[in-house]
């Protein structure tokens, strides 16, 4: 896997990983109508954290959908810090880092790079 769609999948991990650390932190500290309104900027961090997981042989559909929804991710992050959510420009500079490393030529022929099917494996004859 090129290194942009590594550092891609390590920014999907480390934003929804935050995002879940920082709703626990702000729901002991806050309460729950606050941790509300701080998850639900992450959801969509959630959505690509999922979707990383099959960057290693996924094709260039999963891609596309990183993508979509890392431009929906940065409408989004833009959105709650329009309305006082500070903390939401964490998932809106994770989603612009997504969407920069996954356009990127290297990205491009790594998710559609030909692949062989399985080949089912050879037993070696019995002597």
């Amino acid at each position: 896997m090129p290194a942009g769609v590594r550092a891609a999948q390590s920014v999907n991990f480390a934003v929804a990983g935050l995002g879940l650390l920082l709703t626990v932190v702000v729901s002991v500290t806050a309460g729950a109508y606050e941790s509300g309104r701080l998850i639900s900027g992450y959801l969509l961090a959630f959505v690509l954290c999922a979707l990383a997981f099959a960057y290693p042989k996924a094709g260039n559909g999963v891609r596309v959908a990183s993508i979509v929804v890392a431009v929906l991710q940065i409408l989004m992050g833009l959105g709650s810090m329009a309305n006082g959510t500070f903390l939401g420009i964490v998932p809106l500079g994770g989603a612009v880092t997504v969407v920069v490393l996954l356009t990127q030529r290297t990205a491009t022929q790594w998710f559609t790079r030909p692949r062989t099917p399985d080949a089912p494996q050879q037993q070696a004859p019995y002597a």
